[in-house]
């Protein structure tokens, strides 16, 4: 998971949205489609589309059911459906089930994947047509 600084730079130098962080809590449940341009930690349940031009943290106590349109994934609790990232972390006590398509993928020891992995060519920060399309292909 990235380190922020107080001038809300990651430790590589590289800059972040404007600042701030959406936190969706224990108890709460979200059904929809989230358009986010902060980050967004969640501990609840969001059952949807995340699009997100930052990072996207499911937390231990965190479960999200859909697809996650992100620059950056951190999973730490459940995830199942269909992610495109530029960078995916998986922590040791999450799990991912679906697939995913990432520039880089990172699996801590004991994180469980089940699912298909694909690998991104591009950096740019992935667009809501990619998501639709993932959610398209589903429905045939």
């Amino acid at each position: 998971m990235a380190i922020f600084t107080n001038d809300n730079k990651q430790l590589d130098g590289s800059s972040t949205s404007s600042g701030g962080a959406t936190i969706i809590a224990t108890g709460t449940t979200i059904k929809g489609e989230i358009d986010i341009e902060c980050r967004l930690h969640i501990d609840g349940y969001v059952e949807g589309t995340i699009n997100s031009k930052d990072t996207v943290m499911i937390g231990k106590n965190g479960f999200v059911k859909g697809i996650i349109n992100a620059h950056a994934l951190v999973v730490a609790g459940k995830f199942i459906g269909d992610c495109v990232s530029n960078i995916l972390e998986l922590k040791a006590q999450g799990r991912i089930e679906g697939t995913i398509t990432a520039n880089e993928l990172v699996v801590e020891r004991k994180g469980v994947f089940v699912g298909e992995s694909k690998v991104r060519d591009s950096k740019e920060i992935p667009s809501k047509d990619i998501a639709k399309d993932i959610d398209s292909k589903k429905k045939v």
